[in-house]
């Protein structure tokens, strides 16, 4: 029993998602995240800030904040801010804005500084801010609760609630021992602070959890303030996948985080070779969790806070391979937001993915106006048709803007340094306006180990995307657009 246990470890990308290059039905090829990478650099004059916060440190200890603005009450347009300040490497990014404040953001990171006491690894790295991105508090979450159980933890991904409480969703594990625990943590103050990590789902024999992600609803309903969480179980010994099975599970709280349900499967046969689920929340509290599998996104939908689950639907997609041979890896997952404004016959329901039909990488997103049930054609997000963009995330605000943010090779000749860009659509995703770069400078994206996906939230007229970026020495920082607003003017078709 330990030998297959550890043999998943062995096998499975923890910190950074599993990488599954095969279609459904084929064995597929799973690749281990590198060592922590240790950079001792100079941290050069960037148009960034950071107050760094160490939770472990003496109490009220924390560094000079860098750069922050005399007037925090404004919030700028079309800036990048550095949300780290650390000489060890941050990436797999993801961020939530605060519906009662948006000012208020919390973000997360693999963060390589790792915990103080344990063997220098990786911990689930957060990151908040109360004046609109100019200055951040660096933490890691606690290690508390399930989290005492192991040594290494990462794939972080965080959710405001209609109420404004923050949560923080980390995998948890030994890289020597069998120890393997999925947990969310709570904060009521807008991120400064973390409760007692809370057990998703614990130690399975056989079994390795990875890549969760979470949503909270943030409506009026019945179902308002749940919290949700999907992932991937890899399940030694079974066989879809080869030696192996690769299912979604999801799991909810009803109570604020503070106990989740017990998990279950909602992929069924024929979908258990799957990775990189998301759910998100419509405007009637719908749930929807979308994942790949294979040359497919799929999507499933829940009408009653995740009790029951109706018919799968698909998209086809075409994976464009590895950007840059591998090194780093670029897989390509697809992100999933409902739209608050709902269509006359259904939600709106919005899928991007990078996507290899027309030669190069391309973000395409597809929009189902009655909720998933059907997809429109396929409309090609970026405006440069030349260069290999990838990475998307896909955000729609509470005034039906919609939002992808993705990195961008088009502003280097030979194609290859990145920067990142945003397109905004006006019309549901029917169309986007002219691509905003939101990186001041393009970097080098080396050869080591930039995430598997980056992340973005919307609020009103302004998307916040979050990035993992090494234009500082070559140094692995998240960094945030804080905000950029929607181009003015008629927007312009995409579609290639």
């Amino acid at each position: 029993m330990g030998g297959c246990r550890l043999t998943i470890i062995a096998i499975a990308l923890a910190l950074a998602i599993p990488l599954l290059t095969a279609y459904a039905g084929s064995p597929i090829s799973l690749q281990r995240e590198p060592a922590p990478i240790r950079l001792a650099i100079l941290h050069g004059p960037v148009p960034v800030s950071g107050i760094l916060l160490y939770p472990w440190g003496p109490a009220g200890t924390r560094s000079a904040p860098l750069a922050v603005a005399a007037n925090a009450t404004l919030i700028p347009v079309g800036r990048d801010y550095r949300v780290t300040n650390n000489p060890d490497a941050q990436n797999e990014v993801s961020v939530s804005v605060n519906l009662r404040n948006g000012k208020n953001l919390i973000a997360s990171a693999n963060d390589y500084r790792g915990y103080p006491g344990l063997p220098g690894d990786v911990w689930c790295g957060v990151y908040s801010t109360l004046d609109g991105a100019r200055s951040w508090f660096e933490q890691l979450v606690p290690r508390t609760g399930p989290l005492t159980q192991v040594t290494v933890s990462g794939d972080p991904s965080v959710a405001f609630d209609a109420d404004g409480n923050g949560y923080v969703t980390c995998l948890g594990f030994s890289r020597t021992l069998n120890d393997n625990v999925l947990t969310v943590s709570r904060s009521a103050d807008g991120g400064r602070t973390w409760g007692t990590a809370v057990l998703v789902e614990g130690t399975t024999p056989n079994v390795f959890h990875d890549k969760p992600y979470m949503a909270a609803d943030t409506t009026a309903g019945p179902t308002r303030n749940n919290v949700y969480v999907t992932w991937t179980r890899f399940i030694s010994g079974a066989g879809e996948c080869g030696n192996y099975a690769a299912p979604i599970y999801f799991s909810r709280s009803v109570d604020g985080g503070l106990t989740f349900s017990t998990p279950t499967e909602i992929s069924s046969a024929g979908y258990r070779c799957s990775q990189a689920s998301q759910p998100a929340v419509g405007p009637g509290g719908e749930v929807y969790v979308s994942w790949v599998n294979g040359n497919r996104v799929v999507v499933v939908r829940s009408l009653d806070g995740g009790l029951t689950w109706g018919p799968k639907t698909t998209v086809a997609i075409l994976d464009p391979g590895e950007v840059y041979g591998g090194a780093p890896r670029t897989p390509h997952f697809p992100s999933i937001a409902v739209n608050p404004v709902n269509a006359p016959t259904g939600n709106r329901v919005h899928l991007v993915w990078a996507d290899g039909r027309f030669g190069t990488a391309d973000i395409l997103m597809a929009t189902s106006v009655d909720g998933a049930a059907t997809w429109g054609p396929a409309v090609r997000v970026n405006d440069d048709a030349t260069n290999a963009q990838f990475f998307p995330w896909v955000a729609a605000s509470e005034t039906g803007k919609v939002f992808v943010s993705f990195y961008d090779q088009r502003d280097d000749p030979n194609g290859h340094d990145l920067a990142v860009y945003v397109a905004a659509s006006v019309d549901f995703g029917a169309s986007f306006q002219r691509n905003q770069r939101a990186s001041a400078s393009s970097f080098d994206p080396g050869t080591w180990f930039i995430g598997d996906y980056n992340g973005l939230a919307a609020s009103a007229d302004f998307a916040f995307p979050v990035w993992c970026d090494l234009r500082n020495g070559g140094n692995e920082e998240v960094y945030i657009g804080a905000p950029l607003s929607l181009v003015p003017g008629v927007p312009r078709m995409m579609n290639p």
